[in-house]
């Protein structure tokens, strides 16, 4: 089979496109540098694309059976001004747009498209137990997965089967767990708000089996939760990280500090998921790390 993915780059991405690769997966990566891309040796295929650059060339389809489309601006790197939130949303819905328009152009589509999403789809939910079938939320990150799986939804009127996948905290070598590591270095680690909260994760070797579950599994379509089995709230999951660190959990960060410091982006620390995995796990899907402890120490202990 052949793989085109969006958004191959970054964290997910290139673990992604390791997994995909191992099984025998021709990858082709659209980036916007593809020289930049870092691919050397890694048996992947860099393409120059851009939405800046028009619609998508149709001809990047030809002998494609899987997309799979995880770009988007990133949401926790700057404050939310008007103009960044305008930007995470357009670069999510433009994107999806491109790659629906060109599917619905070509004489031989893909089989699967496989868009991301995240459990920001549900809003705040405090301690009420989340699965596939819970409505989406109110807030700005709900409206911007709602705009973005809408977008994807469309390439099934052309054939195409559609999996969303609701991504939680992804833990590896990078990413949200890179930063919460750092105060645990200096003894400095604790939990954020409350520690009440419910925080929803998975290892992101279980998400990229997930997601080549989902692309070959005829069975999987529309929403899917990408969390762990293991339900755990902020003061548990930081009081593990320690653990496992060799280090004490216990300089809690005021939650009106975040606030002030990050404004309305404090939302996605603060805000309480506790998502289930429901659907994967109804299809068969065993994952390799369903504890948090022995996740982070596979990650921590590398």
């Amino acid at each position: 089979m052949k793989a085109l993915i969006f958004g191959g780059t970054g964290f997910i991405g290139r673990n992604l496109c390791n997994e995909l690769l191992s099984a025998g997966y021709r990858v082709s990566i659209v980036s916007r540098n593809p020289q930049k891309a870092g691919l050397s040796g890694s048996g992947a295929e860099a393409v120059a694309w851009s939405v800046s650059a028009g619609a998508l060339p149709v001809e990047l389809l030809d002998g494609v059976t899987l997309i799979i489309n995880l770009a988007g601006e990133s949401i926790g790197n700057r404050r939310w001004t008007q103009p960044v939130k305008e930007e995470i949303l357009n670069s999510r819905v433009q994107i999806t747009q491109a790659i629906v328009n060109a599917i619905k152009q070509q004489r031989f589509i893909p089989r699967v498209l496989i868009n991301a999403s995240a459990i920001g789809f549900y809003g705040p939910r405090g301690d009420a137990e989340i699965t596939e079938s819970t409505p989406a939320g109110h807030d700005f990150l709900a409206k911007v997965c709602q705009a973005w799986e809408e977008e994807a939804l469309k390439a099934q009127t052309s054939g195409v089967r559609v999996v969303v996948v609701r991504i939680g905290v992804v833990i590896g070598d990078a990413g949200a767990l890179a930063r919460m590591k750092a105060p645990f270095r200096f003894y400095v680690g604790g939990p954020l708000g409350t520690g009440a909260q419910w925080m929803s994760w998975i290892h992101v070797k279980d998400l990229t089996r997930l997601i080549r579950f989902a692309a070959e599994n005829e069975n999987m379509n529309g929403p899917v939760n990408a969390t762990a089995p293991e339900l755990v709230r902020m003061k548990d999951f930081c009081n593990t990280l320690g653990q496992v660190m060799g280090r004490p959990s216990w300089l809690r960060v005021p939650g009106f500090l975040l606030k002030v410091v990050l404004g309305e982006m404090s939302n996605i620390l603060l805000n309480s998921q506790r998502v289930l995995p429901d659907k994967i796990l109804k299809e068969g899907f065993l994952f390799r790390f369903p504890v948090l402890k022995n996740a982070l120490e596979d990650i921590i202990q590398q």
